[in-house]
C-alpha cells in the first residue's frame, strides 16, 4: 500500500519550481559549445534523453546493493547532473510512500535523499546565472535592447585597430577616390549632410585552418579594407561571384558578425555598441534565408515583426493594406509560409524589411527564386520604395539586369577587394573595352561565303576577335580603336549585310555583364595560381550551415 505525504508532494512542486528554471539556464551555457544551432538542439536532445534513463537504471541497479551506494550516487547525480533532481525527487517520494518502507535500517532515511534533490536545483541556477554572465561577455554578440541581467558588470571596451589599408599601386582610381571620400567625411566636424551608410578600411578575416586538399595553412581573408559610403536616397548594389565577400559585409553591417578591424557608420551612428545605441530601430534587413516559421500565416507574419518594430494596431493595419496591393500580396494574406512558392516568400522578405520605415535597408539577393515577372515587380516596388531621399539601401545580387534597373551606382567586388565603383555607365565605358557585335546569318548560307564575310569583318575592324559562336550566330568583340567613328561602323555594317546573307546584326556597347565576367577573372586566374579554394569560400561555405 501507499501513504500520501501532503508536505512531501509539495517538496515535489518545490523542486519543480527550481528545476524547469535551471534546466532552460543550463540549456542556454551548452548552446555556446555549438556554432550551429540546429547540431545543438539534436546533439542535447540526445544527451538528455540517454542521460535521464542512464541515471534512473544505475540507481535502481544499485538499490539492492545497499543504501551507502544508492545515496552517494544519488547525492553525486543530483548535484552534477541537473536534468537528474526531478527525477531523483520522483523517486525518493515514491520510496517514501512506500507502506512497508524497511525501518529497521538506521542508516536508511529517504529523507535526507529528497532535501537534496530539492534543494541543488537553485543551487544550480546561480551557478548558471554566473557561468552566463561569462559567457556573455565573452562570446555573446551584440544586444537589441539593454540586458540588465546577464550584462550587469562593467566590461572594458575592446581596443579597436583602425590601421591605414597598405598601399596598392593597381588600385582603381575610383575606388581610391571612393576611400579618401569616406576618410575626408569621418574627419569632417561641420558637414552639413552626411552619408547613410560609411564603410572605412573594412577587413575581415578568418582564423587559419589546414586546407583539406593541402597540408599547410591558407589565410581566410573574406573583406580587404573596403571602404565606400552610400549616401541618403541612394541604392549601392554589390555584386560579385562567390566568395568575393559581399555577405561578409552585409553579415559586419547587421552586427552578426565582428570586423578585424575598419568601422561601419550607420547614420549618426557607429559599429561601436554604445548605451543608447538605436541604430536598429532605423535598419530594415532582408537576408539571403528566409526568415519565415512554416506554419503561420503572411498576416500574422506582419503582426509579429511590426510589433518588433514598436508599429501600433492602427499603423499595422494601413501599412498591411498598402504593402500588400504594392507587391500583389493580398489573396495571400490568409496563407501560411509552407504553403507559398518560393517568389512569394522573397516578396514577403521584402516587404518585412521595409516596416517601420527604416532609413537604411540591407538587401541580400532580394529577388532570388522569382519568375521574370515577378522580378519586374519587385523593381518596381523597390525603386518606389527608395524615391524618398531620406533612405539608403546596400543590394546584392547576381542578376546584372536587377542592377542596371534598381542600383544607383554600382560596386564590383572581386576576392575581397572592391574593384571598382561608379553608375553603370560609367563602369561600362570605363571596363567595357570597346563594343560587340553580333550577327545573325541565314539559313542557307554556304561555308565559303561565311569565310568571306569574316574576312569583311576583319576589314572594317582590323583588330576585331571572334567570340565563341553558333552555326548561325557570329560573334566579335570590337575594340574601341576600331571605332573612330559610330556613324561609319553602322554605315559599312549596312553595306555588309546587304551584300552577304545576313539576316539582322546588333552592334553594342559592351553590357555590365560583360564588364563583370571581365573583372572576376581576375579571382579565377588567382584560384587556380594557388591550386587550391578560395580563401573565403570556406567562410561562404560555413555561411550556408547557418540558420537565421
Amino acid at each position: 500500500g501507499l501513504y500520501f505525504y501532503a508536505i512531501k508532494f509539495l517538496s515535489v512542486v518545490f523542486c519543480l519550481i527550481g528545476y524547469v528554471p535551471s534546466v532552460i539556464l543550463f540549456t542556454y551555457v551548452i548552446s555556446f559549445t555549438f556554432k550551429k544551432i540546429l547540431n545543438t538542439k539534436e546533439f542535447w536532445s540526445f544527451i538528455y534523453s540517454v542521460t535521464a534513463l542512464a541515471c534512473i537504471a544505475i540507481t535502481e541497479i544499485t538499490f539492492f546493493m545497499g543504501y551507502t551506494v544508492t545515496a552517494g550516487l544519488h547525492y553525486t547525480f543530483s548535484i552534477v547532473i541537473p536534468i537528474y533532481p526531478l527525477l531523483g525527487c520522483l523517486i525518493c517520494f515514491i520510496k517514501i510512500s512506500w507502506k512497508n518502507i524497511r525501518k529497521n535500517e538506521d542508516t536508511y532515511n529517504p529523507w535526507d535523499r529528497l532535501l537534496v534533490a530539492v534543494v541543488s536545483p537553485y543551487l544550480q541556477c546561480v551557478l548558471w546565472i554566473f557561468l552566463l554572465q561569462y559567457y556573455e561577455k565573452k562570446y555573446g554578440g551584440r544586444s537589441i535592447r539593454k540586458d540588465p541581467f546577464f550584462r550587469t558588470l562593467s566590461t572594458k571596451s575592446k581596443n579597436r585597430k583602425y590601421p591605414e589599408p597598405p598601399s596598392n599601386e593597381d588600385e582603381d582610381e575610383d575606388v581610391k577616390a571612393e576611400r579618401l571620400k569616406v576618410k575626408e567625411l569621418m574627419s569632417c566636424q561641420c558637414c552639413e549632410e552626411k552619408p547613410a551608410i560609411m564603410v572605412s578600411n573594412l577587413h575581415k578575416e578568418y582564423d587559419d585552418k589546414k586546407d583539406f586538399l593541402l597540408t599547410r595553412k591558407v589565410k581566410k581573408v573574406a573583406t580587404k579594407y573596403v571602404s565606400f559610403c552610400v549616401k541618403k536616397g541612394e541604392i549601392l548594389g554589390l555584386l560579385g561571384p562567390n566568395g568575393a565577400g559581399k555577405s561578409t559585409i552585409i553579415n559586419i553591417l547587421v552586427g552578426d558578425i565582428e570586423p578585424t578591424s575598419g568601422q561601419v557608420f550607420l547614420g549618426d551612428y557607429s559599429s561601436e555598441p554604445t548605451d543608447g545605441d538605436d541604430s536598429v530601430k532605423y535598419m530594415g534587413y532582408c537576408p539571403q534565408i528566409n526568415p519565415l516559421w512554416p506554419d503561420i500565416t503572411l498576416q500574422e507574419h506582419f503582426e509579429i515583426y511590426g510589433a518588433v518594430k514598436g508599429m501600433s494596431s492602427s499603423d499595422m493595419k494601413e501599412v498591411i493594406t498598402r504593402i500588400t496591393n504594392a507587391l500583389d500580396l493580398k489573396e495571400h494574406l490568409q496563407k501560411t509560409i509552407k504553403k507559398l512558392p518560393a517568389g512569394i516568400k522573397r516578396k514577403l522578405c521584402f516587404a518585412l524589411s521595409m516596416l517601420g520605415n527604416p532609413h537604411i535597408t540591407l538587401l541580400d539577393e532580394p529577388s532570388t527564386g522569382m519568375d521574370p515577372k515577378a522580378k519586374q515587380h519587385m523593381w518596381r516596388a523597390i525603386r518606389t520604395a527608395f524615391k524618398n531621399k531620406k533612405r539608403a539601401a546596400i543590394l546584392t545580387t547576381h542578376y546584372m539586369e536587377e542592377a542596371e534597373a534598381v542600383c544607383d551606382r554600382v560596386a564590383i567586388m572581386v576576392s575581397g577587394q572592391l574593384r571598382c565603383i561608379g553608375t553603370v555607365q560609367h563602369l561600362k565605358s570605363k571596363f567595357g573595352k570597346g563594343y560587340f557585335l553580333e550577327i545573325k546569318l541565314k539559313d542557307w548560307i554556304e561555308n565559303l561565303e561565311v569565310d568571306r564575310l569574316q574576312r569583311e569583318i576583319q576589314y572594317i575592324f582590323p583588330n576585331a576577335s571572334r567570340q565563341e559562336s553558333f552555326s548561325s550566330i557570329l560573334a566579335y568583340k570590337i575594340p574601341k580603336e576600331d571605332v573612330p567613328s559610330l556613324s561609319q561602323s553602322f554605315s559599312k555594317l549596312e553595306e555588309a549585310k546587304h551584300t552577304f546573307a545576313i539576316e539582322e546584326y546588333s552592334f553594342s556597347q559592351a553590357t555590365l555583364e560583360q564588364v563583370f565576367v571581365e573583372l572576376t577573372k581576375e579571382q579565377e586566374e588567382e584560384d587556380n595560381s594557388c591550386g587550391t579554394l578560395n580563401s573565403t569560400l570556406w567562410w561562404e561555405r560555413t555561411q550556408e550551415d547557418r540558420v537565421v
